[in-house]
C-alpha cells in the first residue's frame, strides 16, 4: 500500500466535504463567505493533486506543467482567503477598512497565478510569484490581527485554524528567497496545515450557518413582537381594532358565524366614584369575561368592544358573553359594589359583508339595547331589532 496516495484520498475527501458543505449551506443563507470556501477547497485539493510527491498516470500531467498548476492553485487558494474573512467576520463598522483589504487579496492571488503562468517566458516571473505569496500572507496576517485586536470573534476562531499555514508558508517562503531553492517535501507538511485550516473552516462554515440562522430567527421573532403589539390592546392584551380586521379577513381562519358590538352601561360612573385605575381593571376584567371559546374579542375604544363569534349558536353564544362581563367584573374588581352589566348588538356575518358594514349593523342594534333601558342584547335583523331566540336556560 502506498500511503502517500492513501495520504492524497484522504485529503481529497476532506477537501471535497468542506466544499460541499459550504455549497449546500449556501442556498440556505446566502452568504459569500460560503462560496469563498468552497473556492478554497477546490483550489487546494487542485495544489495537493499537482503538487504532491505522488506518480500521476497522465503523461500530460508531470514535470514544470505539474509544478505550475499547482502554485497557480496555491496563489488563488491563498487569495480567496481575503474575501472570505472579509464576508465571514462581522458585519460591525469597524471592520469596514479590514473587509476592504482582505477583498484586495484575491486581486493579489490572480496576479500571482498570471506570473507563475508567464514565468516559462521569463524565470524572474517565479520570484514575482514568491513575493506576491508572501505579500498576501503577510496582508492576511495583518488583517487578522487587525480584526482580532477589534473584537471579531470570528476572526479569533480562524486565526487557530490559519495559523498553521502562515507559519509553514513564512518559513518556506524565507528559505527559498533566501537560498533559491525549494523545501524538499514541503507540499507534504502544506497537506497537515491546510486539514488543520479545513477542519476550522468547516466548523466556521457550520458555526457560521447557526448564527445567521440565529440572527434571522430573532430578527422574524422581533418582526413578529412587532406585528402583535401593532394589533394588541396594551390594556386589556386583546386585539385592537386592527388586530380585530386581520382576524376577520385571515384566510387561516373560518368566517366568523356573527358579530356582536358591546359596550358596558354607565361605565362613566365607575371612574367617577372610583376613579380611572379601578375603571382600567374592571375593563380589564371585561375582556377576560370576553374571551370564550369560539370567541375573538376586541376592543374597539373605551368601554366598547367587538367579538366575532363562530358556530351556529351565535345567538346563545353573544348572550353568554354578554352576561360573563357582569360575573367577570365581580369577581376581579370586588370594590366595585354593583353589577356592571353591559349592552350588545348582535348580527349575522354575510358572505359579502366587511368588516366596517358588520360593525355598522352590530352598532344600530347595540343603541337600539341602550334606548330599550340597556343590560340587554338586541339581535339586528332586515333592519329591526328584536330580542334573539335563545334556547331556554341562557
Amino acid at each position: 500500500m502506498e500511503w502517500g496516495s492513501v495520504g492524497l484520498g484522504a485529503f481529497l475527501g476532506i477537501a471535497l466535504t468542506v466544499g460541499l458543505l459550504a455549497l449546500a449551506v449556501y442556498p440556505l443563507v446566502r452568504r459569500s463567505f460560503l462560496l469563498w470556501a468552497a473556492l478554497r477547497a477546490l483550489c487546494f485539493a487542485i495544489m495537493s493533486v499537482a503538487l504532491f510527491p505522488v506518480a500521476l498516470t497522465s503523461p500530460t500531467l508531470g514535470g514544470e506543467f505539474r509544478t505550475d498548476i499547482g502554485e497557480i492553485a496555491l496563489s488563488i487558494a491563498i487569495g480567496s482567503t481575503g474575501p472570505f474573512l472579509a464576508a465571514y467576520i462581522e458585519n460591525r463598522p469597524r471592520f469596514a477598512q479590514i473587509r476592504y483589504w482582505l477583498r484586495t487579496l484575491f486581486i493579489v492571488g490572480v496576479v500571482g497565478a498570471i506570473a507563475t503562468a508567464l514565468a516559462p517566458l521569463w524565470p524572474g516571473f517565479d520570484l514575482v510569484h514568491d513575493l506576491l505569496l508572501l505579500t498576501m500572507i503577510l496582508g492576511m496576517t495583518a488583517g487578522l490581527t487587525a480584526a482580532v485586536r477589534s473584537g471579531s470573534r470570528f476572526a479569533q476562531y480562524q486565526a487557530v485554524g490559519y495559523a498553521p499555514l502562515i507559519i509553514l508558508g513564512l518559513l518556506v517562503l524565507a528559505y527559498e528567497l533566501s537560498t533559491g531553492a525549494p523545501v524538499p517535501y514541503w507540499p507534504v507538511a502544506a497537506l497537515l496545515a491546510v486539514l488543520v485550516d479545513f477542519m476550522v473552516t468547516a466548523g466556521g462554515v457550520i458555526n457560521g450557518y447557526l448564527t445567521v440562522k440565529r440572527e434571522r430567527d430573532e430578527a422574524w421573532a422581533d418582526v413578529s413582537e412587532a406585528r402583535i403589539a401593532v394589533a394588541t390592546d396594551p390594556l386589556t392584551e386583546i386585539a385592537n381594532r386592527r388586530g380585530l380586521a386581520l382576524r376577520f379577513r385571515d384566510p387561516a381562519h373560518p368566517r366568523p358565524a356573527a358579530l356582536a358590538v358591546i359596550d358596558c352601561d354607565h361605565f362613566k360612573r365607575i371612574n367617577d366614584m372610583f376613579g380611572h385605575d379601578t375603571g382600567d381593571e374592571v375593563l380589564i376584567a371585561v375582556a377576560e369575561g370576553l374571551k370564550q371559546e369560539n370567541v375573538f374579542p376586541a376592543r374597539q375604544g373605551g368601554e366598547e368592544f367587538v367579538v366575532l363569534i363562530y358556530g351556529e349558536d351565535y345567538q346563545r353564544l353573544a348572550e353568554t358573553v354578554r352576561r360573563q362581563i357582569t360575573l367577570s367584573v365581580l369577581e376581579k374588581v370586588p370594590e366595585v359594589p354593583f353589577p356592571v352589566t353591559a349592552s350588545a348588538g348582535l348580527t349575522e356575518v354575510r358572505p359579502n359583508d366587511t368588516l366596517d358594514s358588520a360593525v355598522k349593523r352590530g352598532d344600530e342594534a347595540l343603541y337600539a339595547a341602550k334606548d330599550a333601558g340597556r343590560d340587554q342584547l338586541l339581535l339586528w335583523q332586515d333592519g329591526k331589532h328584536s330580542q334573539p331566540r335563545l334556547v331556554h336556560g341562557v
